[in-house]
């Protein structure tokens, strides 16, 4: 059961890189068609020090991510299902039972994370604030799909382990 789980972590691994490709590919598409024209681009040249022979205070520079982007969510899920993967591979081949349920713990943390994306995405795509593109409905009920399955799997394997 631990290598069909493993399959299954495999299968939703891969639907998530395609749903990923194909999200990042309407985004580009949307971002080109509705992108105003660029200004060209200016020379500074080089700032003059101060009488103590320093470079003047810079400004602050203030990091701000455009609506309906979510980098945190966006790396998180991916990593934690990596981690996920990682771990479960090692119950896997070593049969250590804690490793099953830290996978397992793991993988409603991904989870929980994922679908926080999801409702992000939603939510901006409603309040269309990010220009028109959304992932595609097939792909993430995919996704979703074999992630349920996996996590089933999952869970009864690692109950399994942890009476037998």
């Amino acid at each position: 059961m631990a290598i069909a789980a493993l399959i299954l972590w495999l299968c939703t691994a891969a639907a998530g890189l395609t749903l990923l490709r194909a999200g990042i590919t309407r985004r580009r598409e949307s971002a080109s068609s509705a992108a105003p024209a660029a200004e060209p681009l200016v020379r500074v040249g080089a700032v003059p020090l101060t009488p103590e022979g320093k470079p003047p205070p810079g400004p602050r520079a203030r990091v701000s991510t455009p609506a309906g982007e979510h980098p945190l969510l966006e790396f998180s899920h991916p990593a934690l299902a990596t981690v996920g993967v990682a771990c479960w591979l090692m119950f896997t081949f070593v049969h250590y039972r804690p490793f099953a349920w830290i996978s397992f713990a793991i993988l409603v943390t991904t989870l929980l994370v994922g679908i926080s994306w999801y409702a992000r995405n939603r939510q901006a795509a409603v309040l269309e604030e990010r220009g028109g593109w959304a992932f595609p409905p097939r792909l993430i009920a995919l996704h979703a799909t074999v992630a349920a399955l996996s996590i089933t799997l999952t869970f009864v394997t690692a109950l399994a382990a942890s009476h037998g």
